[in-house]
């Protein structure tokens, strides 16, 4: 559910994604419009620098976290999508 405060025009809560590493996936989905302004990733809980541990790019209408080095096997990944 998505809720809106004072009827602003956009949802302010936060979009939690959960994922695993391969060991070879450098790109996490996240929602159209992201920037690395307005995500918090974290690996293993560790919560990651932006531009230098990853970035988020647009590629046509997708949008993905693309970590500079591939997280290993097993890792747990948690992107947190701020309101746009």
């Amino acid at each position: 559910m998505t809720r809106y405060i004072q009827k602003k025009d956009g949802p302010t809560e936060i979009f939690v994604r959960n994922f695993t590493g391969d060991g070879s996936t450098l790109n996490f989905a996240t929602t159209q419009n992201q920037t690395v302004n307005k995500v918090i990733v974290t690996l293993n809980g560790v919560i990651q620098k932006p531009t230098s541990d990853y970035t988020v790019q647009n590629t046509g209408n997708s949008y993905t976290v693309l970590f500079a080095v591939a997280p290993t096997q097993s890792d747990s990944i948690q992107i947190k999508e701020m309101p746009i």
